[in-house]
């Protein structure tokens, strides 16, 4: 067992169980899918001899050269869990597999020897999965347990595989498996492929939302009838970068698993030779992924700049048919202000309009000066506190203005001077 075997993990494994609170539906084994491959005493592999059996039924039986086990995702639940638990022991799989489970790790890749020429090596899945309704909380999830042990007697444990992997190793060919025996690598080939067309799938239907907002926000602007939900270009954004990060979290996968195969004791075998080329073939796809996910993503930043801009320019329209709104209310407030001024004046009891065919038809009374000893002061008060609470504004006069360049131009003088 390695130095970094922690079994706390089996219980931090088992903690995600109790934490699901499932109800116990089933207490009978879980049946697994199982290929076993095996070379007859001529040399010829046969085809795949597919059955379904229980974990217990598996540690009964004897290993062929060749095992494909499909097992259920290595997430515990009431059916699964003891299964899971009962592999795990079986095949001797590091906890570092188990913890990045629990841990729900989008990348990962281990690899292990042992002191009889053995080794193992694992990888985890995850991706984000693309629904019509982008707010749905939705996972592509599996994981990869491959092994050798001293007899040369090869084991993958695929948790969680698709259908269509399963479908995959049934058509392989007999040359096929006889390159999976001399390098077990070319097994993790055809599993990337799989994963490369479940991300290629995800990444083309979020591609149809993306042109479709495009198209959307084009029409829009031609038009000048902008409406456009926000909260969607944010789901698809969100989206994107969950794909963008299973996409360069498998491109590292891929990365570290052809350096960890290029250190195989027999680099010169035909299998060796042939598991290289399919890893190498399998990173150029996985590029080709990441470079059409950097492009929507450029695409996407420019459909939400566009929208700000044509949400800014509306906005700005409004604002300009309201500032002549508020021009027009200022024009005639200064048009009827002095005459509302005169009326008040005069309106009030500082005069007196007698009768015109009296001796003095017009009186002005002797307390009119208390008129402006109370309106003088509040005015000045006003401005005070206008001009405290919004001193820029005096800054904007003309006179002003000319004194402050006038000073800037004397501390130019007087700076160069020094």
């Amino acid at each position: 067992m390695s130095i970094f075997h922690d079994e706390s993990q089996y219980g931090a494994f088992k903690d995600l169980l109790e934490d699901s609170r499932a109800p116990v539906m089933d207490t009978s084994e879980f049946k697994m899918e199982v290929l076993d491959i095996v070379q007859s005493s001529t040399g010829k592999w046969l085809p795949p001899l597919r059955e379904y059996t229980t974990a217990s039924q598996l540690a009964r039986s004897i290993r062929p050269n060749l095992r494909l086990i499909f097992a259920p995702l290595d997430y515990p639940t009431p059916t699964t869990s003891e299964t899971l638990t009962a592999l795990f022991e079986m095949y001797s799989v590091p906890t570092a597999f188990i913890a990045e489970r629990v841990q729900s790790v989008t990348h990962a890749f281990g690899f292990e020897r042992s002191k009889d020429g053995g080794f193992c090596t694992w990888l985890h899945f995850l991706c984000k999965a693309i629904e019509p309704k982008h707010d749905n909380i939705l996972w592509l999830r599996s994981g990869y347990f491959l092994s050798r042990d001293a007899q040369q007697k090869t084991t993958l444990i695929c948790f969680g595989a698709s259908n269509m992997l399963e479908k995959r190793f049934l058509s392989l060919p007999g040359e096929n498996w006889q390159a999976a025996t001399e390098d077990p690598f070319s097994l993790l080939a055809v599993v990337l492929s799989d994963l490369h067309l479940q991300l290629d799938e995800q990444l083309w239907t979020l591609n149809t939302s993306v042109g479709t907002v495009e198209h959307h926000t084009i029409a829009s602007a031609e038009a000048r009838d902008f409406k456009l939900n926000f909260v969607h270009l944010h789901y698809i954004a969100k989206n994107l970068i969950h794909l963008k990060e299973a996409s360069d979290a498998l491109l590292q996968t891929v990365q570290h698993m052809i350096a960890e195969q290029s250190e195989t004791p027999t680099p010169a075998s035909w299998g060796y030779m042939k598991a290289s080329s399919a890893l190498r073939y399998q990173q150029t796809l996985l590029e080709s992924i990441n470079l059409r996910a950097i492009s929507m993503e450029k695409r996407m930043q420019n459909v939400i700049n566009l929208s700000f801009n044509l949400v800014a320019q509306r906005d700005s329209a409004t604002i300009l048919t309201e500032s002549s709104s508020m021009h027009t209310i200022a024009l005639t407030t200064l048009i009827f202000l002095p005459i509302s001024t005169v009326a008040t004046i005069f309106g009030s009891q500082f005069f007196n309009f007698l009768d015109p065919d009296s001796r003095d038809g017009f009186h002005v009374s002797p307390q009119f000066w208390i008129f402006w000893a109370f309106t003088v002061p509040l005015t000045i008060v006003v401005l005070t506190i206008w001009i405290y609470y919004h001193p820029s504004n005096v800054s904007r006069w003309p006179s002003l203005k000319r004194s402050n360049k006038q000073d800037q131009a004397y501390q130019m003088m007087d700076l160069s001077r020094k």
